[in-house]
């Protein structure tokens, strides 16, 4: 089964990639979604958390996001830290499930921003997607969810000096055009990924 990883900085419009592979009924990891998931029902997790950060920042439906999304704005240990007890067990689910897709789909996507935080995963992928958008069109996508200026400013410098993913079949996914380009450039590319000789 081919596996392909999409990825890119925040606001890139990664998402936007894979709800149009959801509407073409191909099978969809949506790793944010796995992680929040984790966080209310992974007790394992959740215990960790309370030990690290304290019980304050777990809520019965998983994390208290906006305090903890402050915390790892202002303290780059924090963030590591919770990284660290947060991606072993994703990496994991995320193996669980492609290999649940084995036997039904011919390719299957993880949808996850940072994945060169996971290199071992990133080894069993046939490829990667990275999608991509100019800043000042990212700085709009997010104050449009609702962050203030300054916020999504320090999310994409939080993210400019990150590690790029590694691999060696990695292919650009421009998102800044309208939809329908966004749609055609992707069923291109999932021809090319099939029917690779």
């Amino acid at each position: 089964m081919i596996k392909v990883g999409i990825t890119g900085s925040i606001g890139s419009g990664n998402s936007a990639v894979g709800r149009s592979l959801v509407e073409n009924s191909y099978p969809v990891l949506d790793a944010d979604l796995l992680v929040h998931q984790l966080y209310a029902s992974h007790i394992g997790l959740r215990n960790a958390i309370a030990n690290r950060f304290g019980a304050s920042y777990l809520l019965p439906e998983g994390i208290d996001r906006p305090a903890m999304k402050a915390l790892i704005l202002k303290d780059s240990q924090a963030r590591t830290d919770l990284e660290s007890l947060v991606y072993p067990i994703l990496e994991e689910h995320q193996n669980k499930w492609f290999q649940k897709q084995k036997d039904t789909h011919k390719i299957a996507f993880v949808e996850a921003a940072l994945l060169y935080k996971l290199p071992d995963f990133v080894k069993t992928l046939s490829a990667i997607w990275v999608v991509q958008a100019p800043e000042e069109i990212r700085l709009q996508r997010l104050q449009m969810r609702g962050l203030s200026k300054s916020d999504a400013l320090s999310l994409i410098k939080l993210q400019k000096n990150q590690k790029p993913v590694e691999h060696p079949h990695i292919e650009c996914i421009q998102n800044d055009f309208s939809i329908e380009i966004l749609k055609n450039n992707i069923e291109n590319k999932i021809k090319n990924l099939i029917f690779k000789p």
